[in-house]
């Protein structure tokens, strides 16, 4: 009975040997085919059809960054039956006009990383609903400082200009969502809608 748990040991471990020995050489055979790929790279006129395309069409950053970013926060109440009340509070960040821009990128940052879309715009300011909720008129905004506590976490933007022949200024520095540069008590409007 040994020599049959033996052999069946031998013959798994025979499997095993073989199996990475096929898995090496899989292995080397496609380090061989990069190899081959980036010796073909660095010939004179090999044309990378990929990268060529990319570096093409990549804007030219010059400097300075957009400045003078300012962001607040405002809050608009209306007035529903049954003594409730339907609230939202938007974030708005606004900047100093940049020389010769055409137009402004915005790019989201949240906590995974940069966004790869970008959202283009002429206008020097950016809003967005940061927190809302409909509850009881007694009870206020409620959550509200919850919400925006969440949303200063997870999600910020940076802007740059889009200036002409294929340039752009340094991005800014990133602003976060319900974060405000000015006190929230000069910063925050409500109005009430009936």
């Amino acid at each position: 009975m040994n020599l049959k748990i033996l052999s069946l040991v031998q013959l798994q471990c025979l499997r095993l040997i073989v199996l990475f020995t096929l898995i090496f050489v899989l292995i080397l055979s496609v380090d061989d085919g990069s190899s081959i790929a980036a010796q073909k790279v660095g010939q004179p006129g090999f044309i990378d059809p990929v990268n060529t395309d990319i570096t093409s069409n990549q804007p030219q950053v010059v400097q300075p960054s957009v400045t003078g970013l300012v962001s607040t926060l405002s809050d608009e109440v209306e007035e529903l039956p049954a003594q409730l009340i339907r609230w939202s509070t938007y974030w708005q960040l606004c900047w100093q006009p940049y020389p010769e821009a055409k137009e402004y990128e915005l790019q989201a940052v949240l906590m995974q990383g940069k966004s790869p879309k970008l959202q283009r715009q002429s206008d020097r300011c950016f809003r967005i609903q940061a927190a809302s909720n409909e509850n009881q008129k007694s009870q206020g905004l409620l959550n509200r400082e919850l919400i925006l506590l969440m949303h200063k976490i997870q999600l910020g933007y940076r802007v740059r200009a889009v200036l002409d022949h294929n340039r752009v200024s340094e991005w800014s520095q990133v602003m976060a969502v319900g974060a405000t540069t000015v006190s929230e008590s000069n910063g925050t409007k409500i109005s009430a809608n009936p």
